[in-house]
């Protein structure tokens, strides 16, 4: 009797259980950011021109990431004014003014509502809320106030992604440290995160980390929201405290029109001169992404090579997690952050705002400079979308170029010698790289008629008679360069050192000299100029056997041309 009714108890556990849990996703979204139509140009052009310039696996993440990327988030109901939101990840919207939101319900029906706006996001912390329609009746999950421990158990909830498609599932584990401290997932904040080991995947980003309830109307609590996965151990999965969430949504306005202020400007551009002072993650929150959006490929490029050794390795992470747009927005705000904290900046302004268009302009002063800035209403926030001294079309700024460079080029030219009674005009092809911005090497094959002289006797009578040589010219060049970046334009003074052997029929030997000139060039992708070349070239002939045959001049001196084009 004794084990029917504890199997029987079971029974009604597990019935309970499974209701509860069927329960849950009437409050659990599928979210899909909507991409505007500039950001969905953007992600297929840049996409394009990494695939050209052999970067095929960051091709395919912005081309995936086009398609259309999607998480998790919960339903909650403000307690101020009754509004319902949904509660995400910020790096589930990045990018994104709206969003659509599905319920995949238990009976295989969804429900969805379709451009729902993204009312707001956390500055320091991965958290984003959008809101849902008036109309809308979803039911919503309760916030926990219970403290939890080493050793609690947890659920995780969301839509991690099977076969490219989010997929429900809900997961169970313990609480494996209940207060791990990671700055570097907290843009360097204190705030204690729950470190559990219920599954995370790919998909669940957003999706709330839960504690079984009975006073609870789903029987579950909210006591996190799912963020991070560890990708080098086991069952280590990161959830941000759920009272971080409240305070949050309790510190922000749900008034749009209370942020449409001179003065909320201005208090944001004088906390982005601030934020400059500390560090690129400061500044990151100030950063638009339309101000993302107007990078180009070959800024990007720029704006790796730009950036400083801890941005770049983020923006790499950033790539392999999944997240280009982000890594972009860390390689922007640490250009910004040098920028503006290398100069004595103060906020000066306010010069325009417009309500309506959501857009405003800000202006900073330098000495006796004025630097104007362009801000745009953007996720709930007053952001930088564009600044008079950081153009996105061209990060890296004029004077010497630390990041010109290519792999190979080739290049057609010749010589036009100054001494023509002893050489006539020479053709040359060239193929040269550079090492480190500053040096090069290069092999150039040339083709030049010598004029020679040769001592010949009729009867008693010595007579010189002139000859002409075919030869063909081998010589490796080493030299350094100084590149100067003018807008679009490089001016690249050079000076080499040659040496090498040339081969006739009649006519062998070695020769060795120097170059001197400039040359300019013009970038048009990763590593890819166009060239045009002037300078002097001088070099010494020395034939092996000069007995037969006299060299007229042993010194080849002249103008040298060519054009050419890196690949």
């Amino acid at each position: 009797m004794k084990k029917r009714t504890l199997l029987f108890l079971s029974i009604l556990a597990t019935i309970s259980f499974t209701s509860t849990a069927e329960n849950l996703r009437e409050s659990i979204a599928i979210v899909r950011p909507n991409f505007s139509e500039s950001t969905q140009t953007f992600l297929t052009d840049f996409s394009k021109s990494l695939r050209k310039d052999g970067f095929y696996a960051a091709a395919d993440i912005l081309q995936n990431y086009g398609k259309g990327s999607f998480g998790t988030g919960f339903a909650y109901r403000d307690k101020r004014d009754g509004r319902l939101y949904i509660i995400t990840n910020r790096h589930v919207v990045e990018q994104a003014e709206t969003v659509d939101v599905e319920f995949s319900l238990p009976d295989n029906s969804s429900k969805t509502f379709a451009t729902c706006p993204v009312v707001g996001v956390h500055d320091d912390f991965d958290v984003a809320f959008i809101a849902l329609p008036e109309e809308a009746n979803i039911p919503t999950l309760d916030i926990t106030d219970k403290g939890i421990t080493d050793g609690t158990p947890v659920f995780s909830a969301g839509f991690p992604a099977l076969g490219n498609k989010p997929s429900w599932q809900l997961g169970q584990g313990i609480v494996s440290n209940a207060s791990a401290q990671i700055k570097s997932l907290t843009n360097g904040k204190e705030l204690p995160l729950v470190q559990h080991t219920a599954q995370v995947d790919a998909g669940s980003s957003g999706g709330p980390l839960l504690i079984r309830d009975e006073n609870a109307a789903a029987g579950f609590a909210v006591a996190g929201i799912n963020t991070w996965k560890a990708s080098d151990r086991e069952n280590t999965n990161f959830a941000i405290p759920v009272h971080a969430i409240e305070d949050f949504l309790k510190n922000y306005s749900t008034d749009p029109q209370s942020l449409l202020t001179r003065t909320e400007v201005s208090n944001r551009a004088s906390a982005m001169l601030k934020a400059a002072q500390s560090s690129y993650q400061a500044v990151m929150p100030f950063v638009s992404y339309r101000y993302v959006s107007n990078i180009s490929a070959n800024t990007f490029y720029d704006l790796v090579n730009a950036a400083s050794d801890a941005a770049t390795d983020a923006m790499k992470s950033c790539f392999e997690q999944g997240q280009p747009l982000e890594g972009i927005r860390i390689g922007l705000s640490d250009i910004i952050c040098r920028q503006f904290s290398g100069r004595n900046y103060t906020f000066s302004t306010m010069a325009a705002l417009d309500s309506i268009g959501r857009t405003a302009e800000a202006i900073y002063t330098t000495g006796n400079k004025n630097i104007s800035t362009r801000w745009i209403m953007e996720q709930g926030r007053w952001r930088l979308s564009a600044a008079e001294n950081i153009k996105a079309s061209r990060i890296e700024p004029n004077g010497i170029s630390k990041s010109y460079g290519f792999g190979t080029s080739i290049y057609i030219g010749l010589v036009y010698p100054f001494n023509n009674d002893a050489f006539d005009m020479s053709y040359n092809i060239a193929f040269k790289r550079t090492i480190l911005t500053f040096m090069t090497y290069e092999v150039t094959a040339s083709l030049l008629k010598v004029k020679t002289e040769k001592t010949e006797w009729e009867g008693a009578n010595e007579i010189v008679k002139p000859h002409s040589h075919n030869v063909f010219d081998l010589d490796l060049n080493i030299g350094g360069q100084l590149p100067v970046k003018c807008g679009p334009i490089y001016l690249v003074p050079y000076a080499k050192i040659l040496g090498g052997l040339y081969f006739g029929s009649d006519l062998t030997g070695i020769d060795y000299g120097f170059g001197t000139g400039v040359e300019i060039a013009y970038k048009f992708g990763y590593q890819n100029y166009v060239f045009a070349n002037i300078g002097y070239i001088g070099k010494r002939m020395k034939p092996f056997d000069d007995e037969e045959f006299r060299l007229k001049s042993k010194t080849l001196s002249g103008l040298a041309f060519s054009i050419g084009i890196s690949f």
